[in-house]
């Protein structure tokens, strides 16, 4: 019986090892992949809503946007809000929700609206950067 108890202990222990290691294993594996969602999540954000805007622009060359291809940018950058919504916390959806609010309001943007969008976006990337860290 005494030859027994330390394979046993031994066994116990290193069972619970391999468990301990492939819980933590685990926990890593789910924040990478989550913060590699927000990645994503905010890259299609900006990209829409930083194409949107342009396009918007006097004199810009994408202001001949096709409607179709206006709309399929505007999924995009509600696409982008709503995984922001879903992965992101307060301060990230904010600046989200403000990037966004200011691309549909200038439908007829002016140059000096510019600086505000800059500003928003600058604002949203500084969340995000903060989030995934």
């Amino acid at each position: 019986m005494r030859e027994i108890l330390p394979g046993l202990i031994g066994g116990v222990v290193g069972l619970a090892g391999v468990l301990l290691g492939a819980w933590l294993g685990s926990r890593g594996q789910d924040r990478r992949w989550l913060r590699e969602q927000k990645l994503k999540a905010a890259t299609e954000l900006t990209t829409a809503g930083s194409h949107l805007y342009e396009s918007q622009l006097e004199g810009a060359d994408q202001r001949r946007l096709a409607p179709a291809d206006r709309v399929a940018w505007q999924d995009r950058l509600q696409a982008g809000r709503s995984q922001i919504h879903l992965l992101c916390g307060d301060d990230t959806r904010a600046a989200a929700d403000r990037f966004a609010g200011l691309v549909w309001r200038n439908a007829g943007a002016e140059t000096q609206d510019q600086d505000e969008v800059v500003k928003a976006l600058q604002a949203l990337t500084a969340c995000v950067r903060r989030e995934i860290r």
